[in-house]
């Protein structure tokens, strides 16, 4: 047991050093970085509720930056490690499938929260100068409390479609097919509840008319990504309680721990074939 924690640790620090050294981390910084100083133009451009804006600007900035390093930068290193067969070079070793599907998770993780972070003091710095400076457009029940829960569940959201995407390449032959299916369902699970609302609660939906079942089949299958969308708790100053926020961590951590293991099960049948 010990020596699964080393190996997974081992394979996490290395895995986030190589992707401090990836040259599209810091371009997609960079560029994320742009993004989340244009909150203090595109505000302007706007002739009420300048505070909200700004605030969903910012936290959407962030989920951005996320999603593009999960499927530029996390997919790229995974597709690197299968075709310099580096892979094969670990698993020779004492280090099983799970274990070093597991490592490459955290370490992606890692970078993602560091990701995050920087992206996210950013947005916070654009957005105290336009609260600043638009001091009557602030919300009234605004709190840097709430908005800080609303991006620490950007992040887990982050990690959910990143366990996804691992699922994806260990299912796919080819990075670009697991690259196409990470996407599309990120897609589904983004907009999920919003496609349960309209079947339940309007009854001109077309096709989709007496779908109820097959859209709760999807939501068992697919991440409900929308539950982590807390861009407009924090802009309009919303109740957001830590019994719901402890909800999401669990949430995020359950469906994380059955992708990967899926994720492991895949590999093995994929190394076997």
């Amino acid at each position: 047991m010990q020596q699964s924690l080393i190996n997974i640790w081992v394979l996490a620090l290395s895995t986030m050093i190589e992707g401090m050294r990836h040259k599209a981390l810091w371009a997609i910084v960079v560029f994320a970085i742009i993004i989340s100083m244009t909150n203090i133009f595109v505000t302007n451009l706007f002739s009420y509720d300048l505070g909200k804006v700004s605030i969903e600007f910012g936290l959407s900035s962030v989920a951005l930056t996320g999603l593009l390093l999960v499927f530029f930068l996390g997919m790229k290193i995974l597709a690197d490690d299968l075709e310099h067969n580096r892979i094969y070079m670990l698993i020779s070793r004492p280090v099983s499938v799970g274990q070093y599907i597991t490592g490459k998770f955290f370490g992606l993780g890692l970078i993602l929260l560091i990701g995050t972070t920087i992206i996210g003091l950013g947005s916070t710095l654009s957005m105290k100068y336009v609260l600043f400076r638009y001091a009557p457009f602030v919300p009234p029940d605004f709190s840097w409390t709430t908005y800080v829960m609303a991006l620490s569940c950007q992040w887990m959201s982050l990690l959910v479609v990143l366990a996804v995407s691992f699922l994806c390449f260990c299912f796919a032959k080819q990075p670009f097919v697991a690259l196409l299916l990470a996407v599309s369902s990120y897609l589904v699970g983004q907009n999920l509840e919003l496609l349960r609302r309209v079947i339940n609660e309007n009854p001109y939906t077309g096709a989709l008319a007496g779908q109820e079942k097959l859209v709760f089949a999807l939501s068992w299958i697919f991440p409900n990504l929308s539950y982590f969308d807390k861009k407009s708790v924090a802009a309009y100053g919303l109740l957001f309680s830590g019994q719901e926020f402890l909800f999401l961590c669990l949430y995020c951590i359950s469906y994380c721990a059955l992708m990967l293991y899926l994720a492991t099960l895949l590999f093995n049948r994929k190394e076997l074939a």
